[in-house]
């Protein structure tokens, strides 16, 4: 495998191992992770929930087709309040009209609130709490080489997003 291609796959693994949840929230109808696009709560941080209820979301997200993760990657985005001052790097959860490119990642299985990712011959474990306006996905106690120690809180999008481009 080239490696720029390893370095791009590991990033989206690891991206989709610390943003995948089940969602029951005001924002979203269902919990289902088989159906929606999800993203990262913007102003969370490793083991602090976010203080804005997850109203800004960050511009890299997932989204499970039949058993498969797919990378999401906003393309349009012109906000300026995202964190750090980055330009384009959130969106308002509320935004339409966004545009995104998608990748595909790998398989998952999903069980009520527990999320089972195999990556490099490791199966991880992870548990997730939902909260009125996100959840948390956090990885249990048992951890594969590549996992990290932190906390994630992630939200579903309900609104309409243009897919540009399938790998």
């Amino acid at each position: 495998m080239n490696p720029k291609n390893f370095i791009e796959k590991l990033y989206g693994l690891i991206f989709l191992f610390f943003t995948i949840m089940l969602t029951n929230q005001t924002y979203a109808k269902s919990n289902d992770l088989s159906n929606g696009i999800w993203f990262i709560c913007e102003f969370a941080h490793s083991q602090i929930p976010p203080e804005d209820d997850c109203n800004m979301l960050d511009d890299d997200g997932f989204q499970i087709i039949d058993g498969i993760v797919h990378r999401i990657k906003i393309k349009n985005s012109i906000e300026t309040r995202c964190r750090q001052n980055r330009v384009g790097n959130c969106f308002s959860r509320t935004q339409n009209g966004l545009v995104a490119e998608r990748s595909e990642i790998g398989p998952i299985k999903l069980f009520e609130n527990k999320i089972y990712l195999t990556w490099l011959g490791c199966t991880q474990k992870y548990l997730t709490i939902q909260y009125p306006d996100y959840n948390e996905i956090t990885p249990s106690s048992k951890k594969c080489w590549w996992t990290s120690d932190k906390r994630y809180f992630v939200a579903h999008y309900v609104g309409k997003i243009k897919i540009v481009s399938d790998d």
